[in-house]
């Protein structure tokens, strides 16, 4: 992490600058700097090509408990002194803050993982063309209209601070989503895929799934609401997973805010709060979404187990909450849900005696966050299940639902994870769960 890059040399160069405006200041300095590219394509045509690169340096000032932070794109002495000294003009003149923290000082980071591709540094527009290409094709085969949206990302982020800290990472991403429709816009379908890796994207299988999903999911009958079995794909999961994690915050716990709360402010630590097949956990080193090992903050991510066999097992505390309680600070990377053994989701389906298949959920929102419930629709196909076999498709539905049901209920889950982007990034099976609440029917497709 003390590689000399661009970044790490801005960081430095900022920190200098910003000690010499305000010697007397507590100063942190990060720096992100990305490239980015995307295609967006419809119809069989590319639509749009975009490329960019961004570069942003953040200068935090702290006198006692008085702070102040700016941001500039700007990496000029001069920009970097003009920058320095409005900060340093704001954090005299701010209130304080009774809850601010001491910068961190040098920390030890676990061996970066890696998360840097360098082959999505050399994507071209010319070689993101095949992206469409070859969804249209499987569009135009399987008589279905088609759009998708492509895109890759190369960053790089780098923390000092005045304290002794220093820091630096690189990674990279690519994302790509496909949405299919019949002519008639009768029936759509979706599929994504994620991945920190050029070889992770497979642009025809997501084609694939995105038309099926279409041609399954057209001319839909109509089918009342009520509390269903369900089986839901790793999208909806994750969709609903993210609300899960705010739950997780020990600080929300304790003052009663959270799902998690209870009375008297007895801990839930221990409490089945999942089912026994349920384990959750985060790792920045986590093959399948490796992060860099520190946060914006400069403090380590560490592994962590937060649910084990239903159980809970640890919550989330800042550094304020954390010192607040005697408690260790904790910063996390992806999440992993796993625990499953069926290998298919036409596995988890043949264990439906009447239910639901889903592909995902949309617009998303709390309904009542101290109860943990969720409201949101379904999308791009809704499927009954019959006896274990998919029977067809019905309407759409609104959800009024809790991840909490969601996992207390699941009874099944697939072994394989599917990387996603959500609230959080991702990696989740799809599952199994029972007593899930289609509140009311949407007649959107």
């Amino acid at each position: 992490m003390t590689e000399s890059t661009d970044a790490v040399k801005i960081a430095d160069q900022a920190l200098r600058i910003a000690k010499l405006v305000a010697p007397s200041a507590d100063v942190q300095v990060n720096v992100h700097e990305s490239s980015e590219g995307n295609i967006r394509f419809a119809l069989g045509v590319v639509q749009s090509c975009g490329e960019e690169s961004e570069l942003g340096v953040n200068i935090r000032m702290v006198f006692g408990k008085r702070s102040a932070s700016a941001s500039s794109n700007q990496t000029d002495e001069e920009s970097l002194r003009s920058l320095a000294e409005r900060v340093a003009s704001m954090a005299k003149s701010s209130p304080e803050d009774p809850e601010i923290m001491p910068l961190l000082g040098p920390q030890k980071y676990a061996q970066a993982p890696i998360a840097f591709d360098p082959a999505i540094t050399t994507v071209t527009s010319a070689s993101r063309t095949g992206v469409p290409a070859a969804a249209n094709h499987i569009f135009s085969e399987s008589g279905l209209v088609g759009a998708g949206f492509f895109e890759y990302a190369a960053s790089e982020y780098s923390v000092a601070n005045s304290s002794g800290l220093r820091a630096s990472s690189r990674e990279t991403s690519l994302g790509l989503q496909m949405t299919a429709r019949t002519p008639d816009g009768a029936g759509s379908g979706s599929a994504r895929g994620e991945s920190h890796l050029v070889s992770g994207i497979d642009a025809v299988a997501c084609a694939k799934v995105a038309a099926k999903k279409a041609k399954q999911s057209a001319h839909p009958k109509t089918l009342e609401p009520g509390h269903y079995t369900v089986v839901l794909e790793p999208p909806a999961v994750a969709e609903l997973l993210g609300f899960l994690f705010n739950s997780l915050d020990a600080r929300s716990i304790d003052e009663g805010r959270s799902a998690l709360s209870r009375h008297g402010g007895a801990s839930p630590l221990g409490e089945l709060i999942a089912s026994p097949i349920v384990t959750l956990r985060s790792n920045p080193a986590d093959p399948d979404m490796p992060c860099a090992p520190f946060d914006g903050e400069g403090l380590p991510r560490e592994p962590i187990v937060w649910v084990e066999n239903g159980a809970l097992k640890s919550l989330s505390y800042s550094r304020y909450w954390a010192a607040k309680q005697g408690k260790k600070p904790t910063s996390m990377g992806g999440w992993h849900l796993t625990g499953g053994v069926a290998e298919s989701t036409d596995e988890l389906v043949k264990g439906v005696k009447r239910g639901l298949l889903v592909t995902r959920f949309w617009y998303t929102r709390h309904l009542d966050p101290q109860k943990g419930l969720i409201t949101g629709l379904t999308r791009d196909g809704v499927l009954l299940i019959e006896n274990g076999e998919i029977v067809g498709p019905v309407n759409n539905f609104r959800f009024n639902e809790s991840p909490f049901n969601m996992l207390k209920n699941c009874d099944a889950m697939t072994r394989k994870t599917t990387r996603v982007s959500s609230f959080f990034l991702t990696c989740v099976p799809a599952i199994r769960t029972n007593s899930f609440n289609m509140a009311s029917i949407s007649v959107a497709i």
